[in-house]
């Protein structure tokens, strides 16, 4: 297997980078080659003082654009090859809010997140493939 560098959030204040393994993609995802991720304000709070979401050690960023260079299957809309940038998280499409369009209001977003754009590789899990890449 090959490796990759990739940042992780240790504690507030502290983050390494290590080697790591470079993700495969599993059924419905796929796995980009990051050109840019950048640093927002959930990343900045978190970096200063932690965050409720942040669950050390855990690979660091979440907005990113890049090339796909990996498809799972069952993934139609996407081939190697293709520049993309998503989102984070997808709404679940089930709880009250969903179901009745008002995504924004998804009661299970935070259950969603996907960590770790600060890195050469990162994998994009099925759930984001399937709303929230582009």
């Amino acid at each position: 297997m090959s490796s990759m560098r990739g940042v992780f959030f240790l504690e507030p204040g502290k983050l390494e980078l290590r080697e790591v393994t470079i993700p495969e993609p599993g059924p419905g995802e796929v796995v980009i080659k990051i050109e840019a991720a950048t640093t927002c304000g959930t990343d900045l709070k978190g970096y200063k003082r932690g965050h409720r979401l942040f669950r050390p050690p855990m690979p660091f960023g979440h907005e990113y654009a890049g090339v796909v260079t990996a498809v799972g299957t069952g993934v139609k809309q996407f081939r190697e090859g293709d520049a993309v940038c998503g989102a984070n998280s997808a709404p679940c499409n089930t709880c009250f809010y969903c179901r009745r369009g008002q995504q924004s209001l998804c009661v299970n977003i935070e259950d969603s997140f996907n960590f770790g754009s600060y890195a050469d590789y990162f994998r994009i899990p099925a759930h984001i493939v399937a709303q929230n890449l582009h």
